[in-house]
């Protein structure tokens, strides 16, 4: 029920109950046809407007432009990289597959591992979100890299949390047992400051490595619409959505959304590829 409702809150949702609403209005009265067209048109306005890359831009400039954290003053600082899985889907004889999204995300924390030359700890965070039965996110994505990667890294799994908030809630007390002062958290880009409020509101105040995935959105091609733009715009909505969900729940603070840096935070700091920025900028 809680999904069904979700949907019919997204855009595709929302055009079908216009269109639906039109088409009641025009048979319980089939002479007022301009009715049932006004309903149309909003309903092709709204398809059309979120899929469009400038759309997209716009809407997710909030979520982008929250982005903030501490910088390291070295990379021996580090004490973890924390990448959240983003999904998976079941491939037939080969068992369970990582999705697009939690490739990218361990992908960019291996590389993370692998620019800084140390043997910093990677941990996936992921639980049995398609049931217990079935593998955890975080085994299904650490065991397809493990396939295809020929050098030992030390990674960890936590597969108990199946969304951001249990994620937070897992491994924000065991950071704080290891002394994890500096961590580097990577996840989507527009899913970085739910991530980012979640953990500090469990006392974790982490390095965001946002995994890119926006397009540009420059010259006439902005207003033509995509498929994946559509997508994206979707998972732009339910990030606000669920912003707005945590807020009202109680499970992060307003405070938690900003980072406040401390008098003796460190500089932005460059070091080999690994650049860490001031917050207007991109991170990593």
């Amino acid at each position: 029920m809680k999904a069904a409702v979700l949907a019919l809150m997204m855009p595709l949702g929302l055009a079908m109950v216009l269109v639906a609403a039109g088409l009641w209005k025009a048979w319980q009265d089939q002479r007022r046809v301009k009715g049932f067209m006004g309903f149309f048109v909003a309903a092709f306005l709204l398809l059309y407007i979120n899929g469009t890359p400038a759309f997209l831009s716009l809407l997710s400039r909030p979520l982008l432009a929250g982005i903030d954290g501490p910088s390291p003053r070295a990379p021996s600082d580090v004490d973890a990289i924390l990448v959240l899985t983003g999904g998976m889907y079941p491939s037939g004889g080969l068992g369970w597959m990582p999705m697009q999204e939690s490739y990218q995300r361990l992908a960019v924390g291996y590389e993370l591992q692998r620019m800084m030359g140390l043997r910093i700890p990677v941990i996936v965070s992921g639980g049995h979100t398609a049931g217990v039965e079935a593998p955890s996110e975080a085994r299904v994505v650490a065991d397809f890299f493990a396939r295809h990667r020929s050098e030992l890294t030390p990674t960890e799994l936590e597969e108990v949390s199946t969304d951001t908030y249990e994620s937070a809630l897992q491994l924000a007390p065991v950071l704080m047992k290891r002394n994890a002062d500096t961590v580097l958290l990577v996840t989507r880009d527009i899913h970085m400051l739910r991530a980012l409020a979640a953990y500090r509101a469990r006392g974790i105040d982490a390095v965001p490595a946002p995994s890119l995935s926006l397009p540009d959105s420059k010259g006439f091609s902005a207003l033509v619409p995509r498929a994946k733009v559509f997508s994206d715009v979707t998972d732009v909505w339910y990030e606000y959505v669920g912003l707005a969900y945590y807020l009202v729940s109680g499970r992060i603070a307003w405070r938690d959304l900003f980072y406040r840096a401390s008098a003796d935070a460190a500089p932005a700091m460059e070091t080999g590829d690994v650049i860490y920025v001031q917050p207007s900028k991109e991170v990593f």
